[in-house]
């Protein structure tokens, strides 16, 4: 079974960010922190504006961290409603779906 490395996760969530930043509107995002969980990597982000200069003027709201199943390699979405740990169980015990999970099944 491989195992997918904190570097092949961070490319992989860098590239969602890379799609998300894409749209009008939105800044340029970059991860500013990450998780190793037994099942997936949980990585967090926020505006790159932000990183620089600190300001709340620039920070983005609603960005839900991004997991990386830790043997696929395949990116899920997450929420902001619940703590991290709610989405980490949901994506564990098979009751998660995201748009992730759809364009990987089409």
């Amino acid at each position: 079974m491989p195992v997918i490395t904190e570097q092949e996760a961070r490319r992989t969530a860098k590239a969602v960010l890379q799609d998300m930043s894409s749209v009008p509107g939105v800044p340029q995002l970059a991860i500013t922190d990450l998780e190793e969980r037994q099942t997936c990597w949980v990585l967090y982000y926020q505006s790159v504006r932000y990183i620089e200069t600190g300001s709340f003027l620039d920070s983005v709201a609603g960005n839900a961290p991004i997991l990386v199943d830790r043997t696929t390699g395949q990116p899920h979405e997450t929420g902001t409603a619940r703590p991290i740990d709610f989405y980490i169980a949901e994506y564990t015990n098979g009751r998660h779906t995201c748009a992730f999970c759809a364009t990987a099944q089409a």
